[in-house]
């Protein structure tokens, strides 16, 4: 019998008078790759951060990993649980959430710090670290081309650099599900490439839910898609499943707008030519 990851049931998140999403029911699996698409402003981020428990539903109820939260009318966390889920929790966010005055080795060696008796605090304040957590941080970093920037502070590094380091905090970590927000956006092609086989290898025992700007990524890094506009859910399919018509028709109104309109990847292509032409996604 499958288990739960996440489990959202008639959430409503609204700020300032303006819906951010409106989702009547979505569960992702245990071990599911599953990505997140949509023009900007269709609520990727805001679910991500949902999850996270980082912005609070207006109505609904919320399962992650297990512990239940949401609106007002849903059982409420306890500052301890929240600790504990956010440990299970791996995160790379478009923030980074890097401590800007530590390394890029320190970086990644406190993402031990959520695995149980990995590393203490007093340990991690005094950056007297454990030799095999030393060795595999190196390990991770070194995957991403970073042996040569160990040392280097986090605000000395660059955008591509420092997201490299989120990546390899991940595998010090081992979480149990992780909330990738576009985790190669700042990455040039080459460097993509590793990124994605990082972030699958730390997913390896994980749910991994991503936001995707390039659909060229999807045959990578999901088995799933989710499509979403204006904080609705407009699709959600296989990869296999997944057509050109139904990329084009989530990103019709910000073409419209002016916005770009994201590349097709050839593995998608050839699924649409054996979809029907008429195809529709499910309504928004």
């Amino acid at each position: 019998m499958r288990t739960a990851a996440i489990t959202l049931k008639q959430v409503l998140v609204k700020t300032g008078g303006r819906r951010l999403l409106d989702i009547p029911a979505l569960t992702l699996w245990d071990g599911e790759r599953v990505a997140l698409v949509g023009p900007n402003g269709a609520g990727k981020s805001s679910l991500l951060k949902v999850v996270g428990g980082f912005l609070p539903a207006t109505r609904g109820h919320i399962s992650v990993l297990g512990r239940n939260f949401g609106g007002a009318e849903a059982p409420a966390l306890s500052s301890a649980q929240w600790r504990q889920l956010r440990a299970e929790l791996g995160q790379v966010m478009q923030g980074l959430h890097l401590v800007p005055r530590l390394s890029a080795l320190d970086n990644v060696v406190l993402g031990a710090l959520a695995r149980p008796k990995a590393m203490s605090r007093w340990q991690a304040w005094l950056r007297w670290y454990p030799p095999a957590l030393i060795q595999e941080a190196c390990e991770a970093l070194d995957a991403l081309g970073l042996a040569q920037r160990l040392h280097v502070r986090a605000d000395q590094l660059s955008g591509g650099e420092r997201q490299k380091v989120s990546l390899a905090r991940l595998r010090l970590q081992r979480p149990r599900l992780i909330l990738a927000d576009e985790p190669t956006s700042a990455l040039d092609p080459s460097a993509t490439q590793l990124a994605c086989q990082a972030l699958l290898d730390v997913a390896r025992h994980a749910t991994l839910l991503t936001v995707v700007h390039d659909p060229a990524l999807l045959p990578l890094l999901a088995d799933r898609v989710i499509g979403l506009k204006q904080g609705q859910l407009v699709f959600d399919l296989p990869i296999d499943g997944l057509s050109t018509g139904h990329l084009d028709h989530l990103y019709a109104a910000a073409d419209t707008q002016g916005a770009p309109h994201p590349g097709t990847p050839t593995a998608l292509t050839q699924t649409s030519q054996r979809s029907a032409p008429n195809e529709n996604p499910l309504p928004a």
